[in-house]
């Protein structure tokens, strides 16, 4: 449903394996089409907080460390994130892992990647793949 392809490769390889597993922790949730069980949401929001703060902080050492004309943009996209996945995360702490919920979660973390990484991602990549990396 949610797949990896080549299409969403940015090129360079550590960005490109963290996108995978996003990719593969989405499709395990949307698959159940809104009926994933608790523990299965439970783990996909852990998941996602771990997510954040590596892949998120992995991209923003890149944008530093090569001086990224983009960084205040795409920083800006990220912390946009942060703030949308903690509203779910309390919407998860009012009323549990519900089918609803799952729905939600899966259907906005599929959206925002394909448009994060569809152009926000991919102009990064292009930049780090000028500056040598791989």
């Amino acid at each position: 449903m949610f797949e990896w392809t080549e299409r969403w490769s940015v090129g360079v390889d550590t960005i490109d394996a963290q996108h995978r597993e996003l990719f593969a922790a989405i499709d395990s949730l949307l698959r159940e089409e809104g009926d994933a069980p608790p523990r299965d949401l439970v783990k996909v929001l852990d998941y996602l907080e771990d997510y954040v703060s590596n892949h998120f902080g992995l991209e923003e050492l890149y944008m530093r460390r090569f001086s990224y004309p983009g960084f205040p943009f795409h920083k800006g996209e990220h912390v946009a994130f942060i703030n949308d996945y903690y509203d779910m995360h309390d919407e998860y702490d009012k009323s549990g892992a519900t089918p609803e919920l799952a729905d939600k979660i899966g259907r906005y973390m599929g959206g925002w990647l394909v448009n994060h990484i569809g152009e926000v991602d991919k102009a990064l990549g292009a930049f780090l793949r000028d500056k040598g990396m791989k």
